[in-house]
């Protein structure tokens, strides 16, 4: 998973990216010839990588893992998921391989626009799967209450530190 699909994916997310600072807004996207055919390599490697989670008895991790975080599963238990719902995992494999597709037709007609559509639909199958077999009881903290010294502060325009 991190070796191909988590980092092709980031090669598809990464082509195309709006940065807000102080200095103004920075718009990036693929301009070059080059640059186009790394996100389009990016983009294919995802696709191709989807054939391999689709592989019946193809376990989650080469050896076991532990939890990453609280609500995470473990790899055992991953795997023990993957196996009772080997079904939904290869659909979201195949909406995974769709959304990748969308992604090579936009980098294909160099259309920024279509490839951040595409790879918010990359971004969506990911998050669904995960929840569903990676971190299915996540827990997420509640934000810090506004007397809290360790809330972050935001003002449009500016970083937080």
């Amino acid at each position: 998973m991190q070796a191909e699909i988590d980092t092709s994916a980031d090669g598809v997310w990464n082509a195309v990216e709006t940065i807000s600072t102080q200095a103004g807004i920075e718009e990036h996207q693929p301009r070059t010839p080059e640059e186009w055919v790394a996100a389009r390599s990016a983009a294919i490697t995802l696709v191709e990588a989807t054939n391999l989670l689709v592989i019946d008895g193809r376990r989650v991790g080469a050896k076991e893992f532990p939890a990453e975080a609280d609500g995470a599963l473990d790899s055992v238990h991953i795997q023990d998921l993957v196996d009772a719902r080997r079904p939904a995992f290869n659909g979201f494999a195949a909406a995974l391989r769709e959304a990748g597709s969308r992604a090579i037709a936009a980098i294909d007609a160099k259309d920024p626009v279509a490839l951040v559509r595409a790879g918010g639909e990359i971004d969506a199958v990911c998050e669904a799967c995960h929840l569903t077999f990676w971190y299915p009881g996540q827990v997420i903290p509640a934000f810090p209450a506004a007397n809290d010294p360790r809330r972050p502060i935001f003002r449009a325009g500016t970083s937080a530190k």
